[in-house]
């Protein structure tokens, strides 16, 4: 499966070359950038696939981490060939597919004790910060919240696509902020759990609505206006379902649990 997926990628990155973003960084970096991210992916794919030959996992948990391995990689190749710096809209949807699509699948499957099993102590001592900080809903969220404008703000959003490798970091930022936040979202259904999920699309949503109905680029000025406005609409929008979904599921096991304590 591993050697299938590894000549797909390479089909495909023959037939788009890599582009340098905006021109300052190398063909090579963008190259190095892209390797590096594909390497660690499956280093965490690998060690799952044996993880769980040693603690089986559930058919549906094992689904979910596979599930989102893929589309983890269709994540990884969307900036090849230019894409990323030819459309915002794009580039916005590289990152709602990492934050509302793969980290909740990941979140979805608990890998940790399959990683655990491989790893071994360096995989408890770097999961411990994280699941400290996942102790506390509204502290994840207005960590994620940080980390989202901070990248979207226009310097340093300009600053991601000029440097494959601020780029990377922009998303090795998202992916761990998200990985917080979910894993407090998904083990923690309660009042401030749901306030956390209200919060974060609220604040999401404004920012949607802020680069929608902006009257001047915000960005790079080379990019397309409307597609601009189309960035703003895919995170007002269908990203923000996953986080309306998780809301109401919150909300309902909530309720539930308050209507069996006034019965009994």
């Amino acid at each position: 499966m591993f050697v299938r997926l590894v000549l797909l990628v390479a089909v495909v990155v023959s037939a788009n070359p890599v582009e340098a973003h905006d021109g300052i960084e190398s063909v090579g970096d963008a190259w190095l950038s892209f390797t590096v991210s594909m390497v660690m992916l499956m280093v965490f794919w690998f060690m799952y696939c044996i993880g769980a030959r040693r603690i089986p996992s559930l058919i549906e948990r094992w689904l979910a981490f596979n599930v989102a391995s893929v589309a983890a990689i269709l994540a990884l190749l969307i900036p090849l060939g230019g894409w990323v710096e030819e459309s915002s809209a794009m580039h916005m949807a590289q990152h709602m597919l990492i934050m509302v699509v793969i980290i909740p699948l990941y979140m979805l499957a608990r890998p940790l004790p399959q990683w655990v099993a491989v790893g071994g102590w360096p995989v408890v001592w770097l999961s411990k910060p994280l699941l400290y900080l996942s102790r506390y809903p509204m502290q994840a969220a207005f960590m994620q919240s940080v980390v989202i404008w901070f990248w979207h703000a226009p310097k340093f959003y300009n600053l991601a696509l000029a440097s494959p490798w601020w780029h990377l970091l922009e998303h090795i930022c998202f992916a761990l902020s998200a990985c917080v936040f979910w894993w407090s979202v998904l083990n923690q259904r309660t009042a401030v759990t749901l306030l956390a999920l209200l919060f974060t699309l609220m604040h999401t949503s404004m920012l949607g609505a802020l680069l929608t109905f902006a009257q001047i680029p915000l960005y790079n000025d080379s990019r397309d206006f409307h597609d601009q406005q189309l960035a703003g609409l895919i995170m007002w929008v269908p990203s923000g379902l996953p986080y309306l979904i998780a809301a109401i599921w919150c909300s309902l096991y909530w309720f539930r649990r308050i209507s069996r304590t006034l019965s009994s």
